[in-house]
């Protein structure tokens, strides 16, 4: 039956299995579940093979699973700016940002050196407060004498803050700036989450879609914590 199965999720696309899945959750029937497949299309033995072994219920489970997994293990990765825009562009760095911190529906980790209270991505962040997401910034403390940090805090009460420890008490600064969405995607980019960065600078960064990249991105921050050169303020 195994092998049934893995041949069947080779021979079909995400959306064919989306389509049979949705077929069988209407009366199960095998040949209405066929006819979502091309005739020539080997995957029709092995959709057959599955429905009689494991029957529509558990064939469609099985089917959603599918395709749920290839959409998180699928790739995409483009480039975001700020500043002049030209033909083909992409998304803006606001809208970038403020687009895949609303689509959060567990965590948000948020990293950034300074920040402007009214700016969308500031907003972004409480939103995603407010309808319960685990949301995470990694700030420095220091920046305007830890007035940036304060007014972080009174802006995304309900929200946990970490900063940066330098080695051995030397100098060093919270530079990066990231944010990681549900484990699932990154966007790494120059930006603060300043109106500057938005909307007068000349800022790049790229936004990945692809879930173990954006798994280790997250597990190297946790390690960090871990480590303590991140600690929660």
């Amino acid at each position: 039956m195994s092998d049934a199965l893995e041949k069947l999720a080779v021979t079909i696309s995400p959306s064919q299995a989306v389509k049979i899945a949705s077929s069988l959750d209407i009366d199960g029937s095998l040949p209405k579940a066929l006819a979502k497949l091309p005739d020539d299309s080997p995957a029709r033995a092995h959709l057959a093979a599955c429905h009689a072994d494991l029957g529509p219920e558990t064939l469609t489970s099985l089917l959603r699973a599918v395709a749920a997994a290839a959409a998180v293990s699928s790739t995409s990765i483009r480039a975001v700016w700020s500043g002049p825009t030209f033909d083909g562009d992409g998304d803006h760095t606001t809208s970038a940002l403020s687009h895949i911190i609303d689509e959060a529906t567990e965590d948000v980790f948020a990293s950034t050196y300074s920040a402007t209270a009214g700016s969308a991505f500031v907003e972004a962040l409480w939103r995603a407060v407010a309808r319960g997401v685990k949301t995470t910034l990694l700030v420095d403390s220091k920046v305007n004498a830890g007035a940036t940090l304060a007014m972080l805090k009174s802006k995304l009460d309900g929200a946990t803050f970490w900063t940066f420890v330098p080695a051995d008490g030397g100098y060093g600064l919270q530079h990066s700036k990231v944010v990681i969405v549900d484990s699932r995607l990154v966007f790494v980019t120059s930006a603060n989450l300043s109106d500057a960065a938005a909307e007068r600078n000349l800022e790049a960064g790229v936004v990945v879609r692809d879930a173990d990249f954006a798994s280790k991105m997250r597990r190297r921050f946790s390690e960090l914590r871990a480590a303590g050169r991140v600690i929660e303020v």
